[in-house]
This record gives C-alpha cells, structure tokens and sequence, in this order.
C-alpha cells in the first residue's frame, strides 16, 4: 500500500492592499466620511467659539452702560464675557435703583454659571440689594451665606462687614464686635482688615 502522497499549504500570499480595498471598500469609505465630519464640524465650532470670544470680549471692553452690557449677555452667552457682563449688568442697574430687575440678572446668572469663579459675587451683590432695599434681616442671612458657603472666596471679607454693619445698626454690638475682630484675624493683608479697625474703633466710642 502506498503512503498517501503529503499536501503542502498554499503559501500566504501577504497582505494584499488591494485586494483589503475591495473587500472593505464601503466601510472605509463611511469610516472616513464619519471622520471628516468629524473634524469639519469641530473645526468650525472652534472657529465659531474663538471669533465668538474675540467679538464679545470686544463688546464687552467697550461697554459702559445698562443698555451695552445686556448687549453682550443677550448675544455673547455661553462665552466668559457674556458671563461677566450679568455682574456688571446688575451693578449698573442697583445704581440706577433699579432692585428688583437686578436680582433678576443675578439670579439668571447664577442659575446658568453655578460654578462660576465669581459665583460668590453674585450672591453678595443680592444681599447688597436687599440691604440697599432696607430688607436688612433677609440681607443678613444673604451675606452669612456667602460667608459660610464661599468660605474661601474674595467675597468673605466684604460679607463679614456688612454682617457687622447691620449687626450694629440692629445693636447687636458684641456680635458685630466678633466679627470685625474675626476679619483683622482671618484677613490681616486685606483692605477689610483696616476698615474693620476703624469700625471697631467707632463701636468701642
């Protein structure tokens, strides 16, 4: 009997590039008109974005009014100057006595900026018009929650003087002693620290 006769495999022929393409040649073809979409529609969102910032942050530099700040909160929104331009909006608009529409910018850009570097100064700017409105209790519980909630922040010093401010008028005189004492202790460097030495010196007269 003879031994059968022994098959060699049919050798590999390697990668054929050609032969790929044919076989995959659609999915390429989607893969790639995915990608290009891709980058096309990110690179024109960066353009957009940065055109967007260059123009707002123009406005915003020029802006000195009521009338150009809500100009740049109404076209500018989602950029940092549109952000910005509510806090001024509002000062602007307590200077003019006008309360009432300014806790509303403050409120409106506290809702849509909550982590915002100068959250704390919206809240404080609030209980500034409630001071400013003679709604002295609501504006003390205001600035006591900038003092406990944004204990870190620039906006501390200033809350905690008016905290004693209004402690004083109400003649509460020890707490508000407390408290001018707390800021020169906790913000010896800081502007406060020097105002809180001069109303302490008043209080103790």
């Amino acid at each position: 009997m003879s031994s059968p006769t022994p098959t060699t495999p049919p050798a590999d022929p390697g990668f054929d590039p050609l032969v790929f393409w044919i076989q995959h040649k659609m999915k390429i073809v989607f893969l790639g008109g995915l990608l290009i979409v891709g980058l096309t529609t990110f690179a024109i969102s960066e353009i957009v974005r940065t055109s967007n910032n260059a123009a707002s942050r123009d406005l915003f530099a020029k802006a000195s009014t009521v009338e150009d700040f809500r100009k740049v909160v109404t076209e500018y929104p989602s950029t940092a100057a549109g952000a910005n331009a509510h806090l001024l909006l509002a000062e602007k608009l307590r200077e003019e006595g006008k309360f009432d529409d300014s806790a509303k910018v403050l409120q409106t850009f506290i809702e849509k900026y909550p982590t915002h570097e100068l959250i704390s100064g919206a809240y404080t700017s609030l209980a500034a018009n409630l001071e400013a409105q003679g709604k002295v209790d609501e504006a003390l519980s205001a600035y006591q929650k900038v003092s406990t909630s944004y204990a870190n922040s620039f906006s501390v010093p200033a809350a905690l003087l008016a905290q004693a401010r209004i402690l004083t008028g109400k003649e509460k005189t020890e707490e508000a002693r407390r408290i001018y004492e707390q800021v020169m202790t906790q913000f010896p460097d800081n502007p406060a620290a020097q105002q809180a030495a001069q109303d302490l010196r008043r209080l103790k007269k």
